[in-house]
């Protein structure tokens, strides 16, 4: 499913997967979220309710991954390589990819205002 993004400095696209966590988020879409910035490497924010389809996770990221952090119930945006590649336990949940705007997504500072919806 396509996704817009919506920031203080502009829009971006994403895809989330068609898997049960992505199928999960998809439902409660559109949100707006108080995201903040993580390590310069990501920009994350509490979903309203955790995600209940967390079984695979994965330890490593990717720049552009849209993932899911069910410890904080955090979608996270990962926007650089800071040269460590490594989430710790519980790891993450691969929801989506960013398409357009990863740039707009890593200038939009900290705190901010998202708001994901289906395009």
């Amino acid at each position: 499913m396509n996704i817009r993004i919506t920031l203080p400095n502009g829009e971006a696209t994403g895809e989330i997967i068609d898997s049960p966590a992505g199928r999960e988020l998809s439902s409660v879409l559109p949100l707006t979220l108080t995201m903040g910035d993580l390590f310069e490497r990501e920009k994350m924010g509490p979903l309203p309710e955790a995600l209940a389809n967390v079984a695979d996770t994965v330890e490593a990221y990717t720049v552009g991954q849209i993932a899911y952090w069910a410890p904080s119930q955090d979608i996270v945006f990962f926007y650089a390589d800071t040269g460590d590649l490594s989430i710790p336990e519980p790891g993450i949940v691969h929801l989506g990819t960013i398409t357009t705007g990863l740039d707009l997504i890593a200038a939009a500072g900290d705190p901010f205002t998202m708001t994901i919806e289906k395009a």
